[in-house]
């Protein structure tokens, strides 16, 4: 079955830290986090002949990233644990992305679908959470 990919990225600053293994966290320090999310689907929107309008997903991520710009992620609720990994940031990422997108998302197999939203947070640094699953 064929299947076409739409891909859409945003920008937002923000700071973290992680537990080290010994114990206690390292510094508090600052990336620019990129957001790339890729959605799939095997058909093409009927009226523009795209997978998921870029203006309608570039305005959902322009909104996340303004929420989480300038922000200590370690003190949003997501993450009192202390653990604001780039994985567990790009899964709060998708999902916000997913609530706010709602009904432009297919159910089920029909439709768009977020396949992949990725994060990186420096240069060669970056994870992904899928919210479906192996792609």
């Amino acid at each position: 079955m064929s299947t076409y990919e739409a891909t859409i990225q945003q920008a937002f600053t923000a700071t973290h830290a992680l537990p080290l293994p010994a114990g206690g966290h390292e510094p508090s320090h600052k990336h620019t986090w990129v957001i790339t999310a890729t959605f799939r689907s095997s058909k093409l929107d009927e009226t523009m002949s795209v997978v998921i309008d870029f203006v309608l997903v570039q305005d959902a991520l322009a909104d996340i990233a303004r929420d989480l710009e300038g922000t200590n992620l370690n003190d949003l609720d997501a993450f009192v644990d202390g653990r604001a990994s780039a994985e567990r940031v790009a899964k709060l990422i998708a999902e916000r992305l997913i609530d706010a997108l709602g009904s432009a998302l297919g159910a089920g197999e029909d439709g768009p679908q977020l396949d992949r939203l990725e994060v990186t947070e420096a240069p060669g640094c970056s994870a992904a959470y899928l919210p479906n699953g192996q792609s």
